[in-house]
């Protein structure tokens, strides 16, 4: 039984290091080839949070908001005002994706279609080539910094979970909080009646608890909307995070084999 902070547990948090946004199916199956026992990735991470306390760091958990799947990064709790865009990115690429996030999050619906992602270098200051912008985009997609399906352009979880301070400090009151789980929304439904707004992934818990297809807080029928459409698209998009597993969990020998359990809106200020 694990109990103490030991090896195994800077071995976890140098694959979620290298693994960036870890889903949590990946990082229970660490786990258990790390510890050689069953055991919870939120009991591993408050051993490892009393560590990375003192350096203002901390390993948390996010939810994708098109998927609804949880992802473990390694993120910093400095204050928010001293919270920047990570530094792995040049200064055109930084410049770029404040823009997009600004775009986004000053957007009705919470996302922004390719095209106009990529036609943002056009309201760059500095030089930034459509071409360097679509492998950039890419790039930090795979990364889930971004998310893109179906030709639009959303908040990856990785962002959600590691630049909640940044998105805080940079754009104040202008966020929408979802009436279920109170965390920041960023894409999801908004009721016609009442306008409260929902992560799809919170309707879709929530109807099929109540067995019934209207708004939590209204109690009007949601007519038009068909939540075994979120469910479908969240099983489907898991499908396709499955088969781009990371590849830290190739690189710790297992004790014995093991399966996953699961299938697998104003301006920002300057940096």
């Amino acid at each position: 039984m694990v109990q103490d902070y030991d090896d195994r547990h800077r071995t976890f948090l140098q694959a979620i290091m290298q693994g960036g946004a870890v889903s949590g199916e990946d990082a229970t199956v660490l786990c258990y080839r790390i510890f050689n026992e069953r055991i919870s990735v939120e009991r591993v991470a408050g051993l490892i949070n009393d560590k990375l306390s003192p350096i203002a760091m901390a390993m948390k958990a996010g939810t994708c908001e098109l998927t609804g799947q949880t992802y473990w990064s390694v993120v910093g709790t400095t204050h928010e005002d001293a919270v920047m865009l990570p530094s792995e990115f040049s200064k055109a690429e930084r410049a770029f994706l404040r823009a997009v996030y600004s775009e986004i999050i000053n957007s009705e619906d919470g996302y922004i279609s390719s095209t106009e992602c990529l036609n943002l270098t056009g309201t760059l200051d500095m030089k930034f080539s459509l071409s360097e912008a679509d492998k950039f985009l890419k790039k930090v997609a795979a990364h889930k910094w971004l998310h893109l399906k179906d030709g639009s352009v959303f908040i990856g979880v990785r962002s959600i979970v590691e630049m909640m301070p940044y998105f805080r400090a940079t754009y104040a009151d202008n966020f929408h909080n979802c009436r279920l789980c109170k965390e920041v929304l960023f894409a999801g439904q908004k009721c016609p009646n009442c306008e409260e707004m929902y992560h799809n992934y919170c309707v879709a818990k929530y109807t099929a608890m109540q067995k019934t297809n209207q708004c939590p807080n209204c109690k009007q029928p949601w007519d038009d909307y068909d939540v075994s459409d979120v469910v479908l698209n969240s099983e489907n998009n898991s499908q396709e995070d499955e088969d781009e597993a990371m590849d830290v969990a190739e690189e710790i020998k297992p004790s014995q084999p093991i399966r996953s359990s699961c299938k697998s809106k104003k301006r920002q200020r300057n940096e």
